[in-house]
C-alpha cells in the first residue's frame, strides 16, 4: 500500500513537472498580459486623464478567488492637481522635458483598480476606488489573514521644489509634501472605508512603492514607508506595525543612516524568521532580530556598487527559503539569493523593453510568481501583468502563462 501511494505521488509529481514545461513560455512579450494603458482598455474619461496610466500599486486575489490589479491614472510621471505651484527653474527644466504642468486636473489622477473573475482570462475596465482632492494612487494593495484587504495609497501635495509648503498649500495633508494613507475593504474590494490618514515619522514628505506587507505569525502587519525631514540631506526608512488588521497604526521603527538613502524600502521575512529590508539607490540589505524594531545594514548589496540605480524593489521568499529580488535596474530584472541575502547572483532579465517599477506581488501556492509592473515612467503607458517561476536549480526563471487552465 505505501509503495503503491509512493508510485502515485511520483507520477503525480513528474506530471505536474510536465505540465509546466509544457506551459513554459519563451518570450516576455508573449507571455506578460497587457491589462490596462493609454491604448488598451484605457479607463473612462476624466477630468485630469492623459496618457498616463501606470504605477501599479501591485496585485492580489480576493477572499472569494477574483484578482484585482490596483494603478493609477492620470496626465504624467505625478498628476498634480489644480492650483499647482512648482518652483520656476524645476518647472523649466520639467517643461522642456515635455511635462504637461499645465494640463487641466482639477483633482489630479486618481486610484483605480481592474479586476478579473475568470483567473485572469479576462479583466475588467478601470473603475475609481478613491479620487481624493488631490493627486492619489496606489501603493500596494494586501490581503489580511482575517480576509481583510488593504489598499495603500499616496497623495501628493500640488506643489514641488519648495523646502516647505508655499503659503497657499500650507493647510493640504499637514503641509506634507506627499502623505500616506490606508483604505480598508471587507466585501472583497468592491466597497472601501473612507481614507486612514497615517501621521508622518517626518516633516517634509513620506512615501512608499508597491511594498508588499509581512504579516506575522501573532497577526501583526508590518508596513515599511521612506520619509524626509526638512533639510536633511538623506532619506529615512519607517516601519509601521498594525495589530488590528490596518484599523490603527504605529511607527516601531526609525531607519536613519548617516551617509546614504533609505529609499523604496521593501520587506520580508526568511525562513528562519529574520526580517530583511532591501532599498534604493544601491541595493543596500538590512536585518531585523527583532521583529522590525532595530535594524543592521549588512555589507551586501543585491547590486554590484556604483552600476546604475536599483528601483522600486520587491522582495519574495519562495518556500524553500530562496530570496526574489524584483526591480527595475535599467529595466525589469530579477536578482536570487540562496544564502538568506548574503549575496546575489547576477541581474537575470525579466523584461528588458519595459521600464518596471513593479508593484507587490502575489506568491501562489505552486511558487510562481504573480507580478505587475508598467511599460515607462512617462506617458504614454501601459500596465502589464507577468507570472514567472525560479527554476529548479535556482539559476534563472521560467516564464508561465497569467491564464492557467491547469492547476
Amino acid at each position: 500500500m505505501l509503495r503503491s501511494t509512493l508510485f502515485a505521488l511520483v507520477l503525480l509529481s513528474l506530471s505536474a513537472t510536465q505540465i509546466w514545461a509544457e506551459d513554459v513560455i519563451a518570450d516576455i512579450k508573449q507571455a506578460r498580459v497587457l491589462i490596462t494603458g493609454t491604448d488598451h482598455n484605457r479607463p473612462p474619461s476624466f477630468a485630469g486623464l492623459g496618457d498616463f496610466i501606470g504605477w501599479p500599486g501591485g496585485v492580489e486575489r480576493m477572499p472569494n478567488g477574483d484578482l484585482v490589479v490596483v494603478h493609477s491614472a492620470g496626465y504624467w510621471h505625478s498628476s498634480f492637481a489644480q492650483p499647482r505651484l512648482i518652483e520656476p527653474n524645476l518647472r523649466k527644466r520639467w517643461l522642456k522635458d515635455g511635462w504637461p504642468l499645465d494640463f487641466a486636473a482639477p483633482t489630479g489622477g486618481r486610484t483605480m483598480a481592474c479586476r478579473s473573475s475568470d483567473g485572469g482570462k479576462t479583466w475588467s475596465k478601470p473603475t475609481t476606488i478613491i479620487d481624493m482632492k488631490l493627486d492619489d494612487g496606489a501603493h500596494s494593495i494586501f490581503k489580511c489573514q482575517d480576509g481583510t484587504v488593504l489598499l495603500f495609497i499616496g497623495v501628493q501635495a500640488s506643489w514641488y521644489g519648495y523646502a516647505k509648503a508655499p503659503p497657499a498649500f500650507a493647510k493640504d495633508i499637514d503641509g506634507l509634501n506627499t502623505k500616506q494613507f490606508i483604505l480598508r475593504s471587507t466585501d472583497n474590494g468592491k466597497t472601501w472605508s473612507k481614507p486612514i490618514e497615517l501621521k508622518s515619522p517626518g516633516d517634509f514628505y513620506e512615501r512608499a512603492h508597491g511594498v508588499r506587507p509581512v504579516q506575522l505569525q501573532d497577526g501583526g502587519i508590518l508596513y515599511s514607508a521612506y520619509y524626509q525631514v526638512a533639510g536633511e540631506k538623506f532619506l529615512r526608512g519607517a516601519i509601521r506595525r498594525s495589530d488590528d488588521f490596518g484599523k490603527t497604526w504605529k511607527v516601531i521603527s526609525r531607519i536613519i543612516p548617516p551617509d546614504n538613502n533609505i529609499d523604496e524600502p521593501a520587506i520580508a521575512q526568511l525562513k528562519n524568521g529574520r526580517l530583511i529590508l532591501i532599498t534604493r539607490p544601491d541595493g543596500a540589505v538590512y536585518f531585523s532580530d527583532d521583529v522590525g524594531v532595530s535594524w543592521r545594514k549588512s555589507k551586501s548589496t543585491v547590486v554590484p556598487p556604483g552600476i546604475s540605480k536599483l528601483k522600486a524593489p520587491q522582495l519574495i521568499v519562495l518556500p524553500d527559503g530562496t530570496v526574489v529580488a524584483v526591480a527595475t535596474w535599467r529595466n525589469l530584472r530579477v536578482f536570487l539569493s540562496t544564502d538568506n541575502g548574503k549575496t546575489w547572483s547576477k541581474d537575470i532579465p525579466l523584461d528588458t523593453s519595459s521600464y518596471g517599477y513593479p508593484g507587490s506581488f502575489i506568491l501562489e501556492k505552486d511558487g510562481s510568481i504573480l507580478l505587475p509592473y508598467c511599460a515607462s515612467g512617462r506617458a504614454p503607458n501601459r500596465v502589464y501583468l507577468v507570472r514567472f517561476r525560479v527554476n529548479s536549480d535556482r539559476t534563472g526563471i521560467n516564464l508561465l502563462p497569467v491564464y492557467r487552465s491547469k492547476s
